[in-house]
């Protein structure tokens, strides 16, 4: 037997013991000192074993953390990749109705795209035909529609046609469908929320970036004025219809206003029953501006104390936040997914629309998909961080990421850093949450 190379050793405080971490299975293990010396004089010692700690490697065997001599696990990493690329299981559409918004705000990551566009009628026919003619190839078993923007609720009448259609395509195929929808909360209603569940909707995310001061400062309307009753009054409204998730983004002053959020949150009824989940991410530069303006390109640009701080402050107020340790697989690498502008255009990811160097297909065209599309699925960025343990929650990190750190999605945007500094506290401080 030999230990795994994604292994992370993490000594617990006060305790003469350590988590044993492994970033390929996700499984976790406090072991002591004489188990992590078994583990590090391997395969050499294994026949000096006695048998109760040979009934110990048959445990850590189990959990990927020792293997058998003869596996190779850049195979099985590779593997792993390719069935995580290929999957068909699912089918993952992302439709924007408009790149218009409402909003003047001051981080917005399509800063630089001067298209304000909205899906007319013939556009949203041809989008529900390329949608099902991707059904009938792909043959998933569920379908994730999620609709996005610009704000979508601008331009509702595309978003309800393309459900409604998308919804009896499926019925006829014995396909599940889930819809989803990410709006600034605006012009959230009752009867918008209504009319999507009855085909679907599992879920809506609304963006709040603090207090009710540093929120209308960072997500104006366009006349400068505030947002932020109106989102909470909207979200009063439609509480318990649909799970709700908050998120929000965060720099170096904006963060301070998120505990006053989360208290504003619980005195308007708000629970962990509506609000599935909150969590909060550094507000990073688009690559538009690139790095030269904006140093935050990756989260490991960020204080890592920042990332404990907020988790504490959301879960002790009763709410969950997101419990993933992983940062990728970027969705960007996966075969069968698909973002959909206005325009018709065809993207890997809603970070590059509006950019026309990165549409990889238009529904308008008989063609088949771009070469944009081929570097995207062939990239395979983990080849270029082998020797690095965290190759299975990185993964080369987000494409978007890179493209703003480099100038070039085939480059990584590691977040080794990150994962040293954050993860590393996170599962000392619950070694078995995953």
């Amino acid at each position: 037997m030999k230990p795994s190379k994604f292994n992370i050793l993490i000594p617990l405080k006060d305790k003469e013991e350590f988590i044993i971490f492994n970033t390929f299975t996700d499984s976790r293990v406090i072991v002591d000192n004489r188990i992590k010396e078994m583990i590090e004089k391997l395969p050499s010692s294994e026949s000096s074993f006695s048998e109760v700690e040979k009934s110990y490697l048959k445990e850590l065997l189990d959990l990927g953390i020792v293997l058998m001599d003869n596996v190779d696990e850049d195979l099985e990493l590779e593997y792993w990749f390719q069935r995580f690329k290929f999957d068909s299981s699912v089918l993952d559409i992302t439709v924007l109705t408009t790149y218009a918004c409402n909003l003047s705000c001051t981080y917005c990551y399509e800063n630089g795209i001067n298209i304000t566009s909205s899906m007319r009628d013939d556009i949203c026919k041809w989008t529900i035909l390329w949608i099902i003619k991707r059904l009938d190839t792909v043959r998933p078993r569920t379908v994730r529609l999620l609709f996005f923007g610009g704000e979508p609720l601008l331009n509702i009448k595309p978003l309800k046609f393309i459900s409604e259609e998308l919804y009896y395509a499926c019925v006829r195929r014995g396909i599940g469908l889930e819809i989803r929808l990410i709006t600034n909360g605006v012009l959230l209603t009752v009867d918008i929320v209504e009319y999507l569940k009855q085909f679907g909707l599992k879920g809506i995310k609304v963006t709040i970036d603090g207090n009710r001061e540093t929120h209308n400062s960072k997500r104006p309307y366009k006349d400068g004025s505030g947002t932020f009753d109106t989102i909470i009054d909207n979200l009063s409204q439609i509480k318990g219809m649909v799970p709700i998730t908050i998120g929000g983004n965060f720099d170096d002053q904006s963060k301070y206003s998120i505990p006053e959020l989360l208290d504003r949150l619980k005195e308007y009824g708000f629970t962990n029953k509506e609000i599935e989940v909150i969590r909060f991410k550094p507000i990073l530069t688009s690559f538009g501006n690139g790095c030269i303006e904006n140093k935050v390109c990756t989260f490991s640009s960020v204080d890592p104390q920042d990332f404990l701080w907020l988790k504490d402050e959301i879960e002790k107020r009763g709410f969950a936040t997101s419990g993933e340790i992983a940062l990728g697989p970027c969705e960007a690498i996966k075969e069968f997914n698909y973002v959909i502008d206005p325009l018709g255009k065809v993207y890997k990811c809603a970070g590059f629309v509006g950019r026309e160097e990165f549409i990889i297909a238009d529904i308008l065209e008989e063609r088949s998909f771009t070469y944009r599309n081929t570097q995207f699925m062939t990239a395979d960025l983990w080849h270029k961080c082998r020797g690095c343990p965290y190759i299975p929650i990185c993964c080369g990190g987000c494409r978007v990421n890179s493209q703003a750190l480099w100038g070039n999605i085939l480059n990584s945007a590691c977040e080794a850093e990150y994962l040293n500094k954050v993860i590393l506290e996170l599962i000392q401080h619950d070694p078995t949450d995953s």
